[in-house]
């Protein structure tokens, strides 16, 4: 009978093989994805740039705000070595003739010749000495300290205003006094009582022969200034010139002294918006560029090339930097940035020309300022600008006041009388959570019961309300305008000739605010402060009016300046809700989460695939190796040991 086998029918399947394939196949969509994100990653990178380079230009931007505040004055002075100066920053403009300076001077006297500073006895008894119209400071000599060094020791141990030296002079030894200050009320004399010996020749008077010599006079500093002689106790000269410390340097010496305004702060102010404006503009530059290739090869193009987002952005910014007329001051020669020395260059990035931004804010400084941040000028005296909110628009606005804001304050009903009151009295003075009680003896006069409430009140925390004497009559006042202020005040004792006249009533004190429009628009008082609340072109423009005059009171010329603008465009463009860079960063972040969800799902499909196919050949290998036993078993049944088959083999083998 012929032998049996099906041991090949699962031979050469490498399964491990076969379904590593099979997950390949399931790989390459997921490849696919995953490129896609890391494309979209590489822009939402960029985008982050445009972000973090927007935001810093925003915030140097803000600096530009209230830029007038960098107005400093500087001191130039044509004689530096004769004298040097400072100014305030409300110090005038102005050029000054500074000649025929005369230094101040302390006095300095000496003494005669003395063998020995140490050995020689001058004398005993006390000095005296007096600096101007100051008290007598009395210094006792006595034979502890009778030398020439003691009695020096002695005078500047005393605290007399002077200073004592003892000098040699090549034949003998001399006592040198010299006066602490400078200046012609700081001569000083020196007299002795009860002397003995030779201490009374240690004694000084302009007046009076004999005694120590004067070898320098106390003098006073002074100086002609636009022909004008001023004079000072010290070689520092305030006041002459407002806002302007002078300091006297060279006797006879003459210089030009000019007060300018200091441009520094400013230009590095304007330096700082131009770095950054110039790093914004070159990220927006990189990111939309196209780089051309070489040798055939293809061209590089940025992330954001062609994002309509960015162009309209980068529009906006160069219209308002190359535009006219941001912001200036009517009749002005600065009406561009231009004029102030900021160039534009092709890429978009700007140069600053320092020196000619400088001569400018020499020329005139408000109008360069209104062309950066928010300036405000008033024709009247008694109106100031104080500030512009974000929809104020440029322009000149005319103030009008109804009436003027007011003190809270409250009247006694009748005078003091001029012995005082006639009993003791209590005043009570509340406001807010605060009372103080202010306790007047009887006898008290007006002006001992001013000082004694005003000390009363400053102790207890309510300075911010007084005391005056009004022409014999008291009379209580708030320090600041306004109906936010007020307070009450109210006696012990009831209105009288002999008291204080404020009486057992509770009397309510309140302020006022000031009423009136800017432009025709409706303005809000706050104490003296006007801000414009009703809709129009002034709309959030703030002034402060002082005294009491009304009606029409000139008018406001505001200028915005770029920051406004530019402020106003970057916020547009940042705003989280409806800006397009947050909306460019939010369709990507949604993109990319998308993309990883589908990722999640063809890698999990992939894995029950993969686990499927490797059961399923690993059932299919169990019957195989079932398959594999029973034709081994047939194999051997129609085989068995014995059989010709088998004969035959052990035959052919033999």
């Amino acid at each position: 009978m012929s032998s049996v086998s099906i041991s090949g029918l699962v031979s050469g399947i490498n399964v491990q093989s076969l379904i590593t394939s099979l997950s390949a196949a399931y790989q390459q969509p997921i490849t696919l994805l995953q490129n896609q994100e890391q494309s979209y990653q590489s822009t939402l990178s960029a985008w982050g740039s445009v972000q973090s380079s927007l935001s810093s230009l925003q915030s140097t931007v803000a600096g530009l705000q209230n830029i007038t505040s960098l107005n400093n004055r500087t001191v130039n002075l044509s004689n530096s070595s004769a004298v040097s100066g400072t100014a305030s920053a409300n110090a005038p403009l102005g050029t000054y003739s500074l000649s025929n300076i005369v230094l101040a001077q302390t006095q300095s006297i000496y003494s005669g010749d003395f063998a020995s500073a140490t050995n020689t006895a001058v004398g005993t008894g006390t000095l005296q000495i007096q600096v101007g119209s100051g008290s007598v400071t009395n210094i006792n000599i006595d034979s502890t300290n009778n030398s020439l060094n003691g009695i020096a020791a002695a005078i500047n141990q005393s605290g007399s205003g002077v200073n004592a030296a003892v000098i040699y002079d090549g034949t003998g030894y001399r006592l040198t006094l010299t006066g602490n200050n400078t200046g012609a009320a700081n001569a000083f004399t020196v007299s002795t009582s009860g002397a003995t010996g030779s201490l009374g020749s240690l004694s000084y008077s302009a007046s009076a022969s004999g005694g120590m010599t004067e070898s320098q006079t106390a003098r006073n500093a002074s100086v002609s200034i636009n022909g004008l002689t001023v004079t000072s106790a010290t070689n520092t000269v305030s006041g002459a010139i407002p806002g302007v410390s002078l300091n006297l340097l060279e006797a006879s010496g003459s210089t030009t002294l000019t007060v300018a305004n200091d441009t520094s702060a400013f230009v590095t102010s304007v330096q700082s918006f131009v770095t950054a404006f110039n790093t914004s503009m070159g990220t927006l530059n990189q990111l939309t560029a196209y780089t051309p290739g070489s040798n055939g090869a293809s061209g590089q193009s940025g992330p954001l090339i062609g994002n309509a987002g960015i162009q309209t952005l980068r529009t906006q910014l160069l219209n308002l930097i190359s535009g006219q007329g941001i912001g200036t001051t009517p009749g002005s020669a600065y009406t561009s940035l231009g004029a102030v020395g900021i160039s534009l260059a092709q890429d978009g990035t700007l140069a600053l020309d320092s020196g000619k931004l400088s001569s400018a804010l020499q020329s005139n400084y408000n109008a360069v300022a209104g062309l950066f941040g928010q300036v405000g000028t008033a024709t009247n005296a008694n109106v100031q600008y104080v500030g512009a909110g974000n929809n104020t628009q440029p322009g000149t606005y005319a103030v009008n006041v109804t009436s003027g804001a007011t003190q809270a304050s409250a009247t006694a009903s009748n005078p003091i009388a001029s012995g005082g009151i006639t009993s003791a009295e209590t005043l009570v003075i509340g406001s807010g959570a605060t009372s103080v009680s202010v306790q007047l003896a009887s006898g008290s006069t007006i002006d001992t019961i001013v000082a004694t409430i005003n000390a009363t009140l400053s102790q207890q925390g309510l300075s911010g309300i007084s005391a005056i004497n009004n022409n014999g009559t008291l009379e209580f006042q708030s320090a600041d305008y306004g109906s936010a202020k007020n307070f009450s005040v109210v006696s012990t004792q009831p209105a009288s000739a002999g008291s204080t006249g404020i009486g057992t009533t509770l009397l309510m004190a309140k302020g006022t605010d000031v009423v009136g429009s800017i432009n025709g628009q409706t303005g809000t008082g706050a104490g003296q402060q006007l801000t414009v609340t009703g809709p129009g072109a002034a709309l959030g423009l703030q002034v402060n009016i002082s005294g009491q005059a009304t009606g029409s009171l000139g008018s406001v010329t505001v200028s915005q300046g770029i920051y406004q603008q530019m402020n106003a465009i970057l916020t547009q463009a940042l705003n989280t809700q409806s800006g397009f860079v947050s909306a460019a960063t939010s369709g990507l972040n949604n993109t990319i989460k998308g993309i990883n969800q589908q990722i999640t799902q063809l890698q999990n499909s992939a894995a029950s695939q993969t686990a499927l196919l490797q059961q399923q050949f690993n059932a299919m290998q169990t019957q195989v190796a079932q398959l594999q036993s029973v034709g081994q078993y047939l194999t051997a049944f129609f085989n068995p040991p014995g059989s010709s088959s088998s004969s035959s083999s052990s035959s052919t083998g033999g």
